[in-house]
């Protein structure tokens, strides 16, 4: 792969393994290399994520939280590139296959643990008002895809759906640091014991219910619906308000 200098000096006669799992539209690669295990990410530059956002959530989560480090963030041709490096363990999907109790509990413990961090200084703003303009502008562009909706949303279209998520506004919203995205292919374990997140593109201050929601689906998904309590039950939060989970599930079709 043609990658910029700045990239290439520390993946000379890397080997490129292509990673499928998650939904981000950019090109994800193990890198084998000398000095170990290196993840690059390309996208183009008008992809709607980018990933200039990413490497600043990384650097600034840096000693915050267990998240990879910035090797290097370039830009080429209209692509951008960032390469991290990797954490250890497997992604919650894999370690779920054996562990699924574990990683139900694993996750939302810590994910109770971000939640309660500082935001004092936090630059990254995700509260609801921030990504319903965000929403607009990439309906606006086209650039949302209505063929990844949920089941339950399949065949209509974002304008339709923006309506919705007008109506279903909460009207209260708490405010903590969040991932934004905290699906399980996006969690690492060793074994069931929590690691650290990646793919921290959506990283800012939020109400929680962003996360919990998301989380609580991707268990559902891919654990089965039987954990989705225990996970509830980890974080302290047994009897959750489901109109705000399903909010933030319609808010989560946009990005």
């Amino acid at each position: 792969m043609d990658v910029p200098p700045a990239i290439r000096s520390f993946v000379e006669g890397a080997r490129y393994d292509p990673i499928h799992i998650g939904k981000s539209a950019a090109s994800v690669f193990r890198l084998r290399t000398h000095g170990g295990t290196l993840f690059l990410k390309t996208c183009s530059v008008t992809d709607k994520d980018g990933l200039g956002t990413e490497a600043d959530r990384l650097r600034w989560l840096a000693g915050r939280l267990s998240v990879p480090e910035v090797v290097s963030f370039a830009k080429d041709d209209g692509r951008e590139y960032l390469l991290v490096t990797s954490l250890p363990g497997v992604n919650g999907v894999e370690a779920g296959r054996e562990y699924p109790e574990s990683v139900a509990a694993g996750l939302a413990q810590a994910l109770r643990m971000l939640h309660a961090q500082p935001i004092d200084g936090c630059p990254f703003d995700q509260t609801v008002a921030t990504q319903i303009k965000r929403a607009r502008q990439w309906v606006a562009t086209g650039l949302v895809d209505e063929t990844d909706f949920d089941e339950e949303r399949l065949g209509r279209t974002a304008q339709e759906l923006l309506t919705d998520v007008d109506a279903w506004q909460p009207t209260d919203e708490a405010r903590g640091l969040t991932h934004g995205d905290p699906c399980l292919p996006n969690v690492m374990f060793d074994a069931g014991t929590f690691i650290g997140f990646v793919d921290c593109g959506r990283v800012g201050v939020a109400d929680p219910y962003q996360d919990l929601a998301l989380a609580a689906r991707s268990i559902a998904s891919n654990l089965g619906r039987e954990w989705v309590g225990v996970f509830f039950k980890h974080y302290g939060l047994p009897d959750p308000d489901e109109r705000k989970l399903a909010f933030y599930r319609l808010l989560d079709e946009f990005f």
